[in-house]
């Protein structure tokens, strides 16, 4: 950390004492929520629930927290924004009847949930394989912080039996549990957007300026990870060939970053068919325009599982990882096809078994007790606009 940053931190710390210590005197103002999602971003759960609250209350304030100075990108005209750790974002903090949360987020300065907010936890995962409880992780700092969001959590929700044990084997344990869905999978489940913008497919590829015909492939691992010995790369056009020879047609690879690698380097490639997928926003509308999907650990897939169009783990460093992280049930349970190194890839999706592969996805579901349906944001923001009105649902 450079001094500037010091400072910054510092400075953020203090003004979260200090409105900690005067939040009585902000009025909570029963028409306000806030949402913070960990990107800074419109994206994620809260971004469909803010979305289908406006159609539902337009009198509604939404106000989003943003992460850098002045973004507005991919914001509605109808919301509003609070750039994190500024005075502006405590007042909005304290003023809100409303917080939505997608991960720890408003607990990472110190705060106090005043008499009359509800603090709702959406999460950004559905049925991830990747251990989150604070035994599987060393990090102290973090363990207390989602303590403590626990603590304040009103509601969370969930999209599956296998998610809520998530929450209690972690730092929910009291929590009362909605059994929603996860919003952002309602458009993988309606395999459109019906409440903006319309026909996904060709809108992502328009973007890249790429034809209607052309196939996309996206390939986004999990965050980058120290390893004590190297690993083999992953060989993007040896997969565009596999899926081109297996499935046909023009292929094209959106390499995407974890967001928190994405903060401090760029996806760089000298092929024109490798192209950044951080260049676009939203992962969930990513999801509606590809044709196959590879990724490490990230939770993505498991939310991608649901449109069940055909996917693989690629994992040179699954021994380790798994020995450093940990799973909550063996990867080799998931539909979706392992490989280890570049030859076992081409073999997979040149000998690819849709008919497996369906019945495959069809199991873990329901094995998971998936309740997604394609309706989840609605069911969110009518439970929000009751708790506007102090009315509590039903857990």
């Amino acid at each position: 950390m450079n001094f500037n940053e010091f400072k910054i931190k510092s400075k953020r710390r203090l003004l979260a004492y200090w409105y900690k210590a005067i939040r009585r005197r902000i009025a909570v103002e029963d028409k306000t929520v806030l949402f913070f999602t960990f990107q800074g971003k419109f994206t994620c759960n809260p971004k469909y629930i803010c979305r289908m609250l406006h159609e539902l209350a337009p009198e509604i304030r939404c106000v989003w927290v943003t992460l850098s100075d002045g973004e507005r990108q991919d914001f509605p005209d109808y919301t509003e924004t609070v750039l994190f750790g500024t005075p502006e974002y405590y007042k909005a903090l304290y003023g809100a009847k409303i917080l939505v949360d997608n991960g720890f987020n408003f607990v990472k300065q110190p705060m106090e949930k005043k008499k009359g907010q509800y603090y709702i936890e959406t999460m950004h995962g559905s049925l991830g394989i990747k251990r989150i409880d604070a035994a599987s992780n060393p990090n102290v700092k973090r363990n207390r912080i989602g303590y403590r969001c626990g603590e304040l959590s009103d509601y969370i929700i969930s999209n599956s039996d296998f998610e809520t044990d998530v929450y209690r084997s972690s730092f929910w344990e009291k929590t009362p549990v909605l059994m929603y869905g996860h919003a952002r999978n309602d458009i993988l489940i309606n395999g459109r957007d019906d409440t903006a913008d319309g026909d996904l497919y060709d809108k992502v590829r328009n973007f890249y300026g790429l034809p209607h015909e052309a196939k996309l492939a996206l390939y986004a691992p999990t965050f980058a990870r120290e390893a004590s010995k190297e690993f083999e790369i992953f060989d993007a056009g040896l997969l565009r060939s596999c899926l081109a020879e297996r499935f046909g047609g023009d292929w094209y690879i959106l390499k995407r970053l974890h967001p928190r690698d994405a903060r401090s380097r760029s996806v760089s490639s000298d092929s024109d068919y490798i192209l950044d997928g951080n260049l676009y926003t939203d992962i969930h509308e990513i999801m509606v325009a590809i044709d196959f999907g590879v990724t490490d650990y990230s939770s993505w897939i498991f939310d991608y599982v649901v449109t069940k169009k055909p996917g693989m783990i690629y994992a040179p460093d699954l021994e380790e990882y798994q020995n450093s992280t940990g799973f909550y049930y063996p990867i080799t349970a998931t539909p979706f096809p392992l490989a280890k190194d570049n030859f076992s890839v081409s073999d997979i999706i040149r000998n690819f078994d849709l008919k497996k592969y369906d019945e495959d996805v069809d199991f873990f579901l329901k094995s998971k007790g998936c309740v997604d349906d394609g309706k989840a944001a609605g069911r969110a923001a009518e439970m929000i606009v009751n708790l506007i009105n102090d009315k509590l649902p039903e857990s």
